[in-house]
């Protein structure tokens, strides 16, 4: 049950304008769930105008099997619509300072503002010029990747500054369910948009700068190894980082799935090419670094370095 705490009714107003930002980025998500599955050929073949992923264009090296493809979009939408339907209990759930979505300040203009370019670009891509210009889609999606990642840091910090308030309030569930599903939501559809990111990058490489099949698929699979790295030095040795990403989790689902799908859909048993084995390495290097990063964790749990659990 979450906590509820009721002032005096009329001691606080709404505020239309925030009611607005989250309103709005259920809606517009939802409209981005809908052109994805209907103009984008990919978790199904409902596509009205033609549109393919730009890794379908040509044969590779690095395409996941189709069931990573289904799993890791499915998450995506689940994580998605729970943070964002969680966030709507905070439009009639209290604090001191007033509702929970004004106060604490947590979820705020500029976060949804970023966190909805992030996807928003994408869909308008989609719907107007992936279809002749297929070949430039890596942009958007590096472009989505960051703004998504600044989403992640804008939401990471702002939650880390009013932890203790949340605390004071009596609010301390929210915290765990903030991590949970907001925090890790966000994280992991960054890093399935890195995915698709490194997917379009291998096919422009082909196409535009002329390389074989084989030299960018290693490219692209070295740049999908350079962000799972990021994301586990970056979370467990960045003392600035240690505590606000102490519980976040969600990008070793996306790697693990990504990297075990790529192997699954281009090994070729008794004949493994370059990039079957490089596939395998970064499974098991990823698949060490989630250990390594639980091992972290419990180590700091234990030493009392970040937060019990509620």
């Amino acid at each position: 049950m979450l906590i509820t705490n009721q002032p005096p009714v009329g001691e606080h107003r709404h505020n239309y304008v925030r009611l607005a930002f989250l309103v709005g980025t259920l809606l517009l998500f939802a409209g981005y769930v809908t052109v994805c599955e209907v103009y984008e050929r990919g978790y199904n073949s409902m596509s009205s105008n033609g549109t393919l992923r730009p890794e379908d264009i040509l044969p590779n090296e690095i395409t996941p099997a189709g069931w990573a493809y289904r799993c890791l979009t499915a998450l995506n939408y689940m994580w998605q619509f729970a943070w964002i339907f969680y966030a709507l209990t905070f439009t009639y759930r209290r604090s001191s300072g007033g509702y929970l979505y004004l106060s604490p300040n947590t979820l705020t203009p500029t976060f949804y503002a970023v966190y909805v370019l992030g996807f928003v670009i994408p869909a308008v891509w989609i719907l107007a010029f992936q279809k002749h210009h297929i070949i430039w889609t890596w942009i958007v999606y590096l472009i989505s990747f960051i703004l998504l990642s600044l989403a992640l840091s804008i939401l990471n910090n702002n939650l880390a500054i009013n932890k203790k308030l949340y605390e004071t309030e009596g609010f301390n569930r929210d915290i765990w369910f903030l991590r949970f599903f907001a925090q890790n939501g966000v994280a992991f559809f960054a890093c399935w948009t890195a995915i698709r990111f490194v997917l379009a990058f291998d096919t422009f490489l082909q196409v535009r700068v002329g390389l074989s099949m084989a030299n960018a698929g290693t490219i692209a699979l070295i740049m999908a190894g350079l962000i799972a790295a990021a994301f586990f030095f970056g979370t467990n040795f960045n003392a600035g980082l240690v505590e606000k990403c102490a519980y976040q989790f969600a990008p070793w689902i996306v790697f693990i799935i990504f990297f075990w799908g790529v192997l699954e859909n281009n090994w070729v048993p008794k004949n493994a090419r370059r990039n079957n084995i490089i596939a395998a390495v970064e499974l098991g290097a990823v698949v060490i670094s989630a250990i390594g990063a639980l091992a972290l964790f419990s180590m700091r749990y234990r030493a009392s370095k970040i937060d019990p659990i509620a």
